[in-house]
């Protein structure tokens, strides 16, 4: 009697002979061991292309090279960009929420509105910027289709379609976010900074920043015209983000 055929844990197709299955590269079965677990680890560090924490200096450095190579189809060698984008503007949301940050966004809020509004619109304002800070990763991933739309309108003239200014909107939000890693805690303890300001003032730097660097590394623009392009981007991301805000802010605080 024939030996049953060996089907690929990942894919169901026929293992052939060879360590890797031919169809997708999953590895063959086999059990944990210690020696494969110390491999694993080594990876992260030693395979820095593909490794988080290499691609979260690549995004903090080389944008552009990051974008070029992805439009151009070289995709492998990288750890998955919509991936750390949804991980690190989790970790954000939990440290924002840790630090009480929108909590002292809407007692700033608060005092400002205390003479004109009512009690109940006051504490309106409260559970609005804690309800903020709580879902700020469902709030910020909201924002990349209409950022990544305003992306298109900009650079579509260089050939960008929908779908590649999304990924460019990931890979500048990715970086933002990397760095309000570091750069909450400052804002949060400033002395001199101004609750929410501080922050929607350091995005509009960093956006800036990140587009007019992937405009110059992964899209060929000259210096000149990835910063225009980037600070027109950058001026309507502000735009589409205060009238949102205002919006779902008075419908809220005045319904």
């Amino acid at each position: 009697m024939a030996a049953p055929e060996l089907l690929c844990l990942n894919c169901d197709q026929p293992l052939e002979v060879g360590p890797y299955c031919a169809h997708c590269g999953q590895q063959r079965p086999h059990r944990l061991s210690v020696g494969h677990v110390l491999h694993e680890l080594l990876h992260v560090f030693t395979h820095a292309d593909k490794s988080i924490f290499g691609y979260a200096g690549m995004v903090l450095t080389r944008p552009g090279q990051l974008v070029h190579d992805y439009l151009r189809g070289r995709r492998k060698r990288y750890f998955n960009p919509f991936q750390i984008l949804l991980n690190t503007v989790g970790i954000v949301t939990l440290l924002a929420n840790g630090l009480h940050y929108y909590d002292s966004v809407g007692d700033a809020v608060q005092q400002q509105m205390s003479r004109r509004v009512s009690a109940a619109q006051l504490h309106h304002v409260q559970t609005y910027f804690h309800a903020l800070g709580k879902y700020f990763n469902v709030w910020w991933l909201a924002l990349l289709p209409p950022h990544a739309l305003l992306t298109w309108l900009v650079y579509r003239r260089r050939g960008l379609n929908y779908a590649e200014a999304f990924l460019v909107q990931v890979v500048v939000s990715s970086a933002y976010q990397v760095l309000l890693l570091v750069l909450l805690p400052v804002l949060t303890y400033l002395p001199w900074r101004v609750p929410g300001s501080s922050m929607a003032m350091l995005g509009g730097i960093i956006t800036v920043l990140y587009l007019t660097l992937v405009g110059r590394q992964g899209l060929g623009l000259g210096w000149a015209g990835a910063f225009w392009r980037a600070l027109v981007t950058g001026i309507l991301y502000a735009i589409i983000d205060v009238l949102l805000n205002y919006f779902v802010f008075n419908w809220y605080v005045f319904r």
